[in-house]
Protein backbone atom coordinates (compact mmCIF):
# COMPACT_ATOMS: atom_id res chain seq x y z
CA UNK A 1 0.00 0.00 0.00
CA UNK A 2 1.11 3.70 -1.08
CA UNK A 3 -0.15 7.17 0.33
CA UNK A 4 -0.19 9.71 -2.51
CA UNK A 5 -0.14 13.13 -2.40
CA UNK A 6 -2.13 14.49 -5.77
CA UNK A 7 -1.43 18.27 -6.18
CA UNK A 8 -3.86 20.09 -8.90
CA UNK A 9 -2.57 22.86 -10.71
CA UNK A 10 -4.51 25.42 -8.60
CA UNK A 11 -2.83 24.23 -5.36
CA UNK A 12 -5.28 22.07 -4.23
CA UNK A 13 -3.92 18.69 -2.58
CA UNK A 14 -5.44 15.34 -2.04
CA UNK A 15 -4.23 12.53 0.10
CA UNK A 16 -5.33 9.26 -0.67
CA UNK A 17 -4.18 5.45 -0.50
CA UNK A 18 -3.33 2.99 -2.73
CA UNK A 19 -3.01 -0.51 -3.44
CA UNK A 20 -2.87 -3.22 -6.55
CA UNK A 21 -4.10 -6.36 -6.51
CA UNK A 22 -3.91 -8.39 -9.70
CA UNK A 23 -5.38 -6.12 -12.32
CA UNK A 24 -7.45 -4.14 -10.11
CA UNK A 25 -6.55 -0.89 -8.35
CA UNK A 26 -8.02 0.38 -4.48
CA UNK A 27 -8.20 3.58 -3.95
CA UNK A 28 -9.58 5.18 -0.31
CA UNK A 29 -10.07 8.86 0.53
CA UNK A 30 -11.95 10.93 2.79
CA UNK A 31 -14.80 10.81 0.87
CA UNK A 32 -14.77 6.96 -0.48
CA UNK A 33 -13.81 4.09 -2.20
CA UNK A 34 -12.63 2.95 -5.40
CA UNK A 35 -11.85 0.19 -7.25
CA UNK A 36 -10.35 0.71 -10.51
CA UNK A 37 -9.38 -1.58 -13.25
CA UNK A 38 -8.04 -0.76 -16.53
CA UNK A 39 -10.24 -2.57 -19.48
CA UNK A 40 -8.17 -1.63 -22.64
CA UNK A 41 -8.13 1.22 -25.75
CA UNK A 42 -11.37 3.03 -26.06
CA UNK A 43 -12.57 3.76 -29.49
CA UNK A 44 -11.33 7.30 -29.87
CA UNK A 45 -7.52 7.93 -30.32
CA UNK A 46 -5.72 7.99 -26.96
CA UNK A 47 -8.87 6.94 -24.57
CA UNK A 48 -8.46 4.36 -22.42
CA UNK A 49 -11.61 2.49 -20.45
CA UNK A 50 -11.62 2.04 -16.91
CA UNK A 51 -14.11 0.07 -14.72
CA UNK A 52 -14.84 2.54 -11.57
CA UNK A 53 -16.67 0.69 -8.77
CA UNK A 54 -18.27 -1.70 -11.31
CA UNK A 55 -19.20 1.72 -13.90
CA UNK A 56 -17.32 2.23 -17.21
CA UNK A 57 -15.52 5.33 -17.62
CA UNK A 58 -13.83 6.88 -20.70
CA UNK A 59 -10.51 8.73 -19.78
CA UNK A 60 -8.35 10.69 -22.54
CA UNK A 61 -5.70 12.99 -21.90
CA UNK A 62 -5.63 16.43 -23.89
CA UNK A 63 -3.19 19.57 -23.41
CA UNK A 64 -2.34 17.85 -19.58
CA UNK A 65 -5.47 17.82 -18.32
CA UNK A 66 -7.60 14.77 -17.89
CA UNK A 67 -10.35 14.60 -19.43
CA UNK A 68 -13.21 11.86 -17.91
CA UNK A 69 -16.14 10.62 -19.66
CA UNK A 70 -16.61 14.20 -22.11
CA UNK A 71 -17.70 16.40 -18.47
CA UNK A 72 -15.01 15.79 -15.72
CA UNK A 73 -12.20 17.58 -16.86
CA UNK A 74 -8.91 18.72 -13.94
CA UNK A 75 -5.03 18.76 -14.22
CA UNK A 76 -2.32 17.42 -11.82
CA UNK A 77 0.82 19.50 -11.24
CA UNK A 78 2.19 16.92 -9.53
CA UNK A 79 2.08 13.55 -7.23
CA UNK A 80 4.32 12.49 -4.20
CA UNK A 81 4.29 8.62 -3.19
CA UNK A 82 5.42 7.11 -0.26
CA UNK A 83 4.73 3.06 1.16
CA UNK A 84 3.14 2.77 4.34
CA UNK A 85 3.08 -0.04 6.29
CA UNK A 86 0.09 -2.58 6.05
CA UNK A 87 -2.97 -2.59 8.12
CA UNK A 88 -2.52 1.50 9.12
CA UNK A 89 -6.01 3.34 8.32
CA UNK A 90 -5.99 6.19 6.27
CA UNK A 91 -6.67 8.45 9.13
CA UNK A 92 -3.48 7.03 10.62
CA UNK A 93 -1.73 8.08 7.48
CA UNK A 94 -3.16 11.29 7.09
CA UNK A 95 -1.93 12.28 10.83
CA UNK A 96 1.77 12.31 9.05
CA UNK A 97 5.43 11.41 10.47
CA UNK A 98 6.86 13.36 13.64
CA UNK A 99 7.43 17.11 12.36
CA UNK A 100 5.19 17.02 9.65
CA UNK A 101 2.16 19.92 10.06
CA UNK A 102 -0.86 18.31 8.15
CA UNK A 103 -4.22 20.38 7.56
CA UNK A 104 -6.87 19.39 10.42
CA UNK A 105 -9.47 20.66 7.81
CA UNK A 106 -10.28 21.51 4.24
CA UNK A 107 -10.05 25.62 4.12
CA UNK A 108 -7.75 28.11 2.35
CA UNK A 109 -4.63 29.16 4.00
CA UNK A 110 -4.80 32.88 4.99
CA UNK A 111 -1.25 33.93 6.45
CA UNK A 112 1.96 32.03 7.23
CA UNK A 113 4.05 33.14 10.11
CA UNK A 114 7.65 31.74 9.69
CA UNK A 115 9.70 30.90 7.17
CA UNK A 116 11.36 28.14 6.22
CA UNK A 117 15.11 28.10 8.81
CA UNK A 118 13.09 29.75 11.45
CA UNK A 119 13.30 28.13 15.05
CA UNK A 120 10.06 27.62 16.67
CA UNK A 121 9.11 26.55 19.80
CA UNK A 122 6.11 24.11 21.05
CA UNK A 123 2.98 25.75 20.73
CA UNK A 124 3.92 28.78 18.92
CA UNK A 125 1.38 30.27 16.01
CA UNK A 126 3.09 28.96 12.29
CA UNK A 127 -0.01 29.72 10.24
CA UNK A 128 -3.53 30.15 9.69
CA UNK A 129 -6.68 28.57 7.73
CA UNK A 130 -10.24 30.09 7.10
CA UNK A 131 -12.91 28.18 6.33
CA UNK A 132 -16.33 28.95 6.05
CA UNK A 133 -15.87 32.74 7.37
CA UNK A 134 -13.85 31.32 10.45
CA UNK A 135 -10.18 31.75 10.80
CA UNK A 136 -7.90 28.71 12.80
CA UNK A 137 -4.91 29.17 13.75
CA UNK A 138 -2.48 26.13 13.62
CA UNK A 139 0.65 25.70 15.90
CA UNK A 140 3.47 23.83 16.30
CA UNK A 141 3.09 20.15 17.87
CA UNK A 142 7.02 20.23 18.51
CA UNK A 143 9.96 22.35 19.26
CA UNK A 144 12.36 22.47 16.39
CA UNK A 145 13.38 24.52 12.65
CA UNK A 146 11.13 25.00 10.37
CA UNK A 147 12.68 22.53 7.36
CA UNK A 148 10.10 23.10 4.07
CA UNK A 149 6.84 25.10 3.83
CA UNK A 150 4.72 23.24 1.15
CA UNK A 151 2.12 25.93 1.31
CA UNK A 152 1.14 29.49 0.15
CA UNK A 153 -0.91 32.26 1.17
CA UNK A 154 -4.23 31.82 -0.65
CA UNK A 155 -3.66 28.30 -1.51
CA UNK A 156 -6.77 25.92 -0.84
CA UNK A 157 -6.06 22.67 1.65
CA UNK A 158 -7.96 20.14 2.79
CA UNK A 159 -7.88 17.25 5.70
CA UNK A 160 -4.50 16.00 5.73
CA UNK A 161 -2.47 17.87 3.27
CA UNK A 162 0.98 18.14 4.38
CA UNK A 163 1.48 22.35 5.41
CA UNK A 164 5.01 22.24 6.87
CA UNK A 165 7.95 20.02 8.25
CA UNK A 166 9.67 20.87 11.57
CA UNK A 167 12.82 19.04 12.59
Amino acid sequence: MKILRVFSDLGDVTTLTYDQKGNKDKIKTEIGEYEIEYLGSGWREGELLFKVNGEIHRVYFDNGFIIIDDEALFKIDRISESAVEEGKSLEELIRGKEGEILSPMQGRIVQVRVKEGDIVNKGQPLLSIEAMKSETVISAPVSGTVQKIMIKPGQGVKKGDLLLIIK
